[in-house]
């Protein structure tokens, strides 16, 4: 019997996930004038982003899909992860942003992708990860359990009586395939651009075990929205 794994997928939706730690340089200490946290108004009500004064850039403060959690320390939840591959007539990462901007409706400052020099800022090169402790990731035990429940969609199965494998449904398959996505992005900590290369976009890993910058190829970050900080007497 095939039995559905959408449950899988809707227990890793329901993860937790908080600040991620870091290993820095000795003598290392975060710039606590470069990025400045503020609360923005949506129409899916308050937006917690960071402003980095150093750039001019306002970014989310969870990769996107994710929420700030109930305390205010992280990130929360699965988030969103996009196929890089591209073109004119599939376009996920294009969907995903008209979405975003359809549902936040800030007309007058929409949200778009970074390009790679802009997400290049957001990397830390004194820590591992490479991040910044003003920035909301998703945390390592978030990725751990999405990995769990990856080798458990995807792993053979075979009829107890006859001992011959057992295909998987059109729907299992895809829950395997989506958690795979997730588990590699939370692993290395992928994150898309809009600058593209060949047939797929750009993009950076921040875990320090891999290689920081991918030139197009395919896999499936996360994103992080970002605009120019708006002039409020606008």
């Amino acid at each position: 019997m095939h039995h559905s794994l959408f449950p899988l997928l809707l227990a890793a939706a329901l993860l937790p996930a908080a600040s991620l730690a870091r290993e820095c340089l000795p003598g290392y200490q975060d710039d606590d004038t470069r990025f400045v946290s503020e609360l923005i108004d949506t129409d899916e009500g308050k937006l917690q982003v960071v402003n980095d004064k150093a750039t001019g850039l306002q970014w989310l403060y969870c990769p996107y899909g994710q929420q700030v959690s109930d305390n205010g320390s992280g990130c929360e939840g699965m988030p969103e992860v996009i196929n890089s591959r591209a073109n004119p007539s599939d376009n996920p990462l294009m969907t995903i942003i008209m979405q975003a901007n359809d549902r936040l409706n800030t007309p007058a400052h929409p949200w778009r992708a970074p390009d790679i020099k802009e997400l290049f800022t957001l990397y830390n090169p004194q820590c591992q990860p490479g991040t910044y402790s003003a920035v909301g990731f998703p945390d390592p035990q978030l990725a751990a359990d999405t990995e769990t429940l990856k080798q458990r969609a995807c792993e053979a199965r075979y009829d107890p009586v006859t001992n011959e494998y057992i295909e998987q449904t059109e729907e299992q398959a895809q829950a395997c395939n989506k958690l795979t996505e997730q588990s590699n992005a939370l692993t290395m900590l992928q994150f898309i651009s809009d600058s593209s290369s060949g047939d797929g976009y750009n993009y950076l890993q921040f875990e320090p075990s891999h290689e920081v910058f991918h030139e197009g190829g395919y896999s499936a970050p996360m994103l992080r929205l970002v605009r120019p900080i708006p002039n409020h007497s606008e």
